[in-house]
């Protein structure tokens, strides 16, 4: 440590001068430094309002410093980034002027830092309080006041709900009690009691280790790049995982998929369905889609505004039949059919996922309320009707070319464009090509998440050479929704 504490409680005595030119005086509370302050005083170390207990000059010069700042030690072996140590200095070394942007708190500052040869820099109070978490050390933190999600929320602080995210698992602030952002840790009060060491499913060979993202290495489960903060990791292998992505959820549901997607927690080699790159992670199946993905892909947004295409775009897990052209609009090579990517019908032109996606300033995804009424205008135009009042043909959003309300009647070998199942009627098609989609796919297709499937009690029955049906259910059926269909591969 810089110095040593030569006190007794509620005495004020003079002690190590820690580089001032004058005695110092410690104040061991507030009211003793409100008697020796002409007004707001800011610490000479870390810059912010003093408080008890501190330090302050004899000479009444205005030289303060918090104790823990004065007793900080010069070298800092930390425990979340074990390959060097952190050094504390005066000035950070990139220029003159000594700025640096704390890779803790995000703050900029200019006051002294932690720095580390490595390019890390922290603020003494950032470093010591993760170095308290670290070592889990917990009564060290007891004086940081902790803030009620609650409280935040009912202030109305847009930037905490919106913009503020924990340092360590990336999710809002105010989602959960967190550490204040007066002084500024972005921490969930959850993730200070993180465990430092664990063993994971999808690194079997060495435990991981909770620590600074320090190399910017990429998130080998969600794909995420280079992102500041907290991950799981092994220096040796450079293998890294979020925290979020460490303890993954089971299930997930999102609004771009009628069905939710299950979690396959084996290392596997695979290909993302929905935006055609390799994984070799954590992945997430449908089985009645028959389609995997990586997690980040569940969330692809379903149509996305492009500054490289004057229509919106859709996203599609497999092309349809009817597109001309196979090659990316943007990097000219070709999209392969059979793997996801964003399309628009209007022009016959593909993009791939990651070409589209990759600038996040490049594109913007509409509000709920704008994607609504797209959906709700575009995605049916009935052009004609018959006496009994049905739409026998009409144009669809999901199609370039008109559809026809099929009067056949029996089964059929094509599979629905929409939910990939057996046709069953009725159902519309496509003259001009191969395009079929049930009826009560078409109309469920324009609202928000009206697809579910539920569990049927009764036996299953073979109905074809691919699907298993409730009988009971096949035979009082009036369109898609009230059928259960099993595929063979999947029972």
């Amino acid at each position: 440590m810089l110095g040593e504490e030569t006190k007794e409680e509620g005495d004020m005595e003079e002690s190590n001068n820690y580089g001032h030119q004058h005695p110092l005086v410690l104040m061991l509370n507030q009211e003793q430094l409100i008697h020796n302050q002409s007004g707001v005083t800011h610490c000479s170390r870390c810059g912010e309002k003093v408080s008890a207990p501190c330090f302050c000059c004899a000479e009444h010069c205005g030289f303060y410093l918090h104790k823990v700042c004065a007793e900080a030690p010069l070298e800092l072996n930390h425990p979340f980034h074990h390959d060097h140590p952190l050094l504390l200095m005066q000035n950070a070394p990139y220029s003159s002027a000594g700025g640096y942007v704390c890779d803790f708190c995000d703050k900029e500052d200019n006051k002294f830092v932690y720095h580390c040869s490595c390019g890390l820099d922290f603020h003494i109070k950032c470093a010591l309080f993760t170095f308290n978490i670290a070592e889990n050390n917990l009564k060290e933190l007891e004086h940081v006041p902790l803030q009620d999600p609650l409280i935040s929320t009912e202030n109305g602080d847009d930037e905490l709900e919106d913009v503020s995210k924990c340092f360590g698992c990336r999710e809002p602030l105010a989602k959960y009690t967190h550490f204040s952002p007066d002084w500024g840790f972005n921490l969930h009060e959850k993730c200070a009691k993180l465990p430092f060491k664990l063993n994971h499913m999808l690194h079997r060979e060495h435990p991981l280790v909770l620590q600074f993202n320090s190399e910017l290495l990429s998130c080998k489960t969600c794909l995420e790049k280079g992102l500041i903060g907290f991950v799981y990791g092994c220096s040796p292998c450079k293998f890294a995982v979020h925290i979020e992505c460490v303890f993954p959820s089971p299930i997930i549901e999102d609004k771009s998929h009628p069905l939710p997607f299950t979690l396959f927690p084996r290392r596997l080699p695979f290909i993302c369905d929905a935006c055609g790159a390799e994984g070799n992670y954590a992945a997430y199946i449908c089985c009645t889609c028959n389609i995997i993905v990586h997690k980040k892909c569940i969330s692809l947004p379903c149509i996305i505004i492009s500054k490289w295409h004057d229509h919106r775009i859709y996203h599609k897990y497999f092309l349809p039949r009817d597109f001309r052209n196979s090659d990316c609009d943007i990097c000219h090579d070709e999209v392969n059919p059979e793997l996801g990517c964003y399309c628009c019908s209007h022009c016959n032109i593909t993009f791939h996922v990651r070409c589209v996606t990759e600038d996040k300033y490049s594109y913007s995804i509409p509000s709920r309320e704008d994607e609504d009424e797209i959906s709700n205008e575009s995605s049916i135009i009935v052009l004609e009707w018959n006496d009994a009042k049905k739409a026998t043909k009409i144009k669809h959003f999901k199609h370039m070319h008109n559809l026809m309300l099929s009067d056949s009647v029996g089964g059929y070998e094509n599979s629905c464009d929409g939910c990939m199942l057996p046709i069953l009627d009725p159902f519309y098609y496509c003259s001009q090509c191969d395009f079929f989609l049930h009826k009560a796919c078409a109309e469920s297709l324009r609202m928000k998440r009206v697809w579910h499937h539920q569990l049927c009690k009764q036996p299953l029955i073979l109905i074809s050479d691919k699907v298993f049906s409730c009988e009971i259910c096949l035979n009082r059926s009036n369109g898609f929704a009230n059928v259960v269909n099993v595929r063979v591969g999947h029972v």
